[in-house]
């Protein structure tokens, strides 16, 4: 009884630990926009902002808050606010504006 105890426990913690953290990587939708474009976030830190008709590669770190890129053919990171309201990913523009993502697939 005290194995299984002991094994709800460690679950628990785990979960609590790993599975509340959401993650950026993945491919994401533009919403609420009248041009659709994407951001996709790789595990090796590289990413690519696509529109219809051109694609834009970059890396990026994440800290805390904070996303920050660095386009391909520039020589300066921009950085901007990010969060997660449910399962939307909200990045802040320069000009404070909220733009909404919702994960592609």
């Amino acid at each position: 009884m005290k194995k299984i105890f002991l094994g709800i426990i460690i679950f628990i913690l785990l979960f609590l630990t790993t599975g509340c953290k959401k993650s950026i990587v993945g491919k994401w939708k533009s919403l609420g926009k009248k041009t659709e474009y994407y951001y996709i976030f790789n595990e090796d830190k590289t990413c690519s902002y696509e529109m219809k008709i051109a694609r834009l590669g970059c890396t990026y770190e994440e800290d805390g808050k904070l996303l920050t890129i660095l386009y391909k053919g520039t020589d300066y990171p921009k950085t901007y606010e990010y969060r997660f309201d449910g399962k939307t990913l909200i990045i802040v523009d320069d000009n404070g504006n909220d733009n909404k993502f919702t994960k592609a697939e």
